[in-house]
């Protein structure tokens, strides 16, 4: 009884460290959130990870609120992942923008893996509130967001798309203004700090292991 005991808490603790399911291949905005002045300019860039598909090309179709946002521009990064030409469409009117990129060089043999940034959009606000960027996705469908393998199939995983929400904020505010505050006395503190924190993800995940291990000792004690 013991032994079948023992066995059930190294099988749950090893499901406990089961690796986290890998996304498919994905176009992401970076950064996904922020808070920016109205009237102001920001740069958001559009990056894409294929995983383990190789590519050729990348379509992105994005659509924004136009009410508290346009596009000023759309720019290729400097150092992309893969030489290509790009095409573009900006409906501001609309809230819409296309892109297309296609590499100069469309020989299978020399198709890759890609993942990077690819172009740097330049947003301004127009009024205050929460403004959503997303890209347009549907399995399947080709006239939309896509990564085409060499194959010139459309294998891009829509679900694990990254989209962005940015908060536009009144035009005298920002997230890092420094008011004058009411000079007040110095209090006392100590000198010495605590060290910074590590990934949490990570130190859980040390502490899973650590678990594992007592765990799996305790079986072979009893086996």
């Amino acid at each position: 009884m013991k032994k079948i005991f023992c066995l059930i808490l190294v099988i749950v603790g090893l499901m406990m460290v089961r690796p986290v399911m890998a996304t498919g291949p994905l176009l992401k905005f970076s950064p996904s959130t922020g808070s920016y002045a109205n009237g102001s300019t920001f740069v958001v860039t559009v990056g894409v990870d294929s995983g383990t598909e190789k590519s050729q090309a990348v379509d992105a179709w994005v659509t924004f609120d136009a009410s508290k946002l346009e596009v000023e521009s759309i720019d290729t990064v400097s150092n992309p992942p893969f030489v290509f030409t790009l095409g573009k469409n900006i409906y501001n009117s609309s809230g819409k923008f296309d892109i297309s990129l296609a590499s100069t060089d469309m020989s299978t043999y020399n198709a890759t893996t890609i993942s990077g940034d690819l172009v740097n959009i330049t947003f301004k606000a127009l009024a205050t509130g929460t403004a959503n960027v997303n890209f347009t996705c549907t399995a399947g469908s080709t006239t939309d967001s896509n990564i085409f393998n060499t194959s010139s199939n459309d294998v891009i995983d829509c679900p694990s798309n990254i989209n962005a929400t940015y908060t536009i904020t009144d035009s005298g505010s920002s997230s890092d203004s420094s008011s004058t505050a009411p000079t007040s006395t110095p209090v006392p503190t100590s000198t010495s700090t605590l060290p910074s924190t590590g990934n949490v993800g990570m130190t859980i995940g040390l502490m899973v292991f650590a678990a594992v291990g007592v765990l799996s000792s305790l079986a072979l004690r009893f086996l």
